[in-house]
């Protein structure tokens, strides 16, 4: 056995290690939004980047009080979900409370 075969061994015994803390350390992600919506997901982690952002680069939106605040993300969401390329993804009015009560959460 030569010194290049002892590091082969070595590395897959480390790699092997490696897999196995990965696997315990992953954990099943629960989504807030029901499973017809799961399909949809990805669109509405999307607009959820998109309001996040908008709100960022809004100077002011500390100014407003939470209603207003709800209502601002609600309307952002109500026009994302209008475009022809949201069409697929419909929520329920509580699935938009939802949604904007985890915007406000994250802000």
């Amino acid at each position: 056995m030569g010194l290049s075969d002892r590091f082969k061994s070595e590395k897959k015994k480390n790699s092997a290690k490696k897999t196995e803390k990965k696997a315990d350390k992953r954990v099943e992600q629960k989504s807030a939004y029901p499973s017809h919506v799961q399909a949809d997901l990805e669109m509405l982690e999307d607009i959820e980047c998109m309001v996040l952002n908008k709100i960022a680069y809004t100077p002011v939106w500390f100014e407003f009080t939470e209603d207003e605040q709800k209502k601002l993300i609600r309307n952002y969401l109500n026009a994302r979900l209008s475009l022809p390329e949201n069409a697929a993804l419909i929520l329920t009015e509580d699935e938009k409370d939802t949604f904007v009560t985890r915007i406000l959460a994250s802000v």
